[in-house]
């Protein structure tokens, strides 16, 4: 499994009960824009973390950077609430005892483009070893949303443009299928002696490769991906219910990953790692990861109706954005 991964959404608004999008800066038709309710509600979180109390979790930003029509945001999110030791792997020793009040974070890098008069925008985001922050992000950002513009329906869906899917199946070749599920089935978990908590939490992954040299048939895959067939038929194995398919797309000298559930859409992965060995890049820093998002999303975008030269446009930022916060609402239960 790749260590460092985007995942692709798309960003869209609509008035409530009522089917069709509307441009993202302007969606009330008087001027509203979407890009800056973000900007000033990651500069909020910059100001002020916000935790999800009943998780044990919490989300702040590190670093906001803006870019025409685009934010660089890498978000903090992590756990609270337990008690750990971190050890020195080398000499042994507990180096730091964590207790219930820290919070132990992880940065993740997000990129969020709202191009000029379009009803849709996207956002990758960065997954370490499979974890990422899209529902924290999104649970925390539609409350602050829809506390302020109450009649309107916002919403941040995996990115799932059918043309897109198509091109990677048609023009790539299928090199690896993984069936992932989270807790380990009871019958393995007693054969390999695992405790009630590594039986829970832990995780079992089947993974299927073809001869080195070869690739996997399309067919089957391709009807998933598509919808014409529930990827719930694929998910089954002696008696062994997963809950995700992954497959693995090689095109040209990159890997595209795209990841099924049951019950959802397709989801797109795009592997950094394998992006790094193909340019030759050693070091995974925040100016190659934003830089390899744009280049993305303008990929992404070509197949939304989105021209590279639109995504690029010039955009003067008001002086008043950096004055604005927009900040989530606390329940008084919480």
């Amino acid at each position: 499994m790749a260590k460092h991964t985007f995942a692709s959404y798309a960003i869209r608004i609509k008035r409530s009960r009522e089917k069709s999008y509307l441009p993202l800066d302007n969606f009330d038709g008087g001027g509203s824009d979407l890009l800056k309710e973000f900007y000033g509600f990651f500069l909020h979180l910059q100001e002020c973390a916000f935790e999800f109390p009943e998780k044990e979790r919490s989300l702040e930003a590190r670093e906001t950077q803006r870019k025409n029509r685009s934010l660089q945001v890498k978000l903090a999110f992590g756990a609270y609430g337990i008690q750990s030791r971190i050890r020195d792997r080398t000499t042994g020793q507990v180096v730091f005892q964590k207790i219930e009040g820290h919070v132990d974070l992880t940065d993740l890098r997000n990129y969020i483009i709202l191009p000029e008069n379009s009803t849709a925008g996207l956002i990758f985001t960065e997954r370490f070893q499979g974890n990422g922050v899209i529902s924290a992000l999104s649970e925390a950002f539609k409350k602050a949303f829809h506390a302020k513009f109450g009649g309107y329906t916002l919403e941040i869906n995996t990115m799932t443009s059918e043309a897109a899917f198509g091109v990677y199946m048609e023009s790539g070749e299928i090199k690896k299928i993984r069936l992932v599920r989270q807790a380990i089935p009871h019958d393995v978990a007693g054969a390999l002696g695992l405790g009630d908590e590594e039986t829970n939490l832990g995780t079992i992954e089947m993974m299927l490769r073809p001869p080195r040299t070869g690739s996997f048939h399309k067919q089957k895959i391709q009807s998933v991906i598509s919808g014409e067939t529930d990827v719930s038929s694929l998910l089954e194995w002696r008696d062994v219910t997963f809950r995700e398919l992954k497959v693995e797309v090689k095109i040209a000298d990159s890997l595209r990953t795209l990841s099924v559930s049951s019950g959802t859409t397709p989801a797109m992965l795009y592997d950094l790692e394998s992006e790094m060995r193909k340019e030759g890049v050693t070091e995974l820093t925040d100016t190659w990861v934003y830089g390899k998002a744009e280049e993305l999303a303008e990929d992404l975008g070509k197949n939304m109706g989105l021209s590279a030269d639109r995504m690029r446009r010039e955009f003067q930022w008001p002086e008043f954005w950096d004055r604005y916060r927009l900040e989530v609402p606390v329940d008084q239960n919480d």
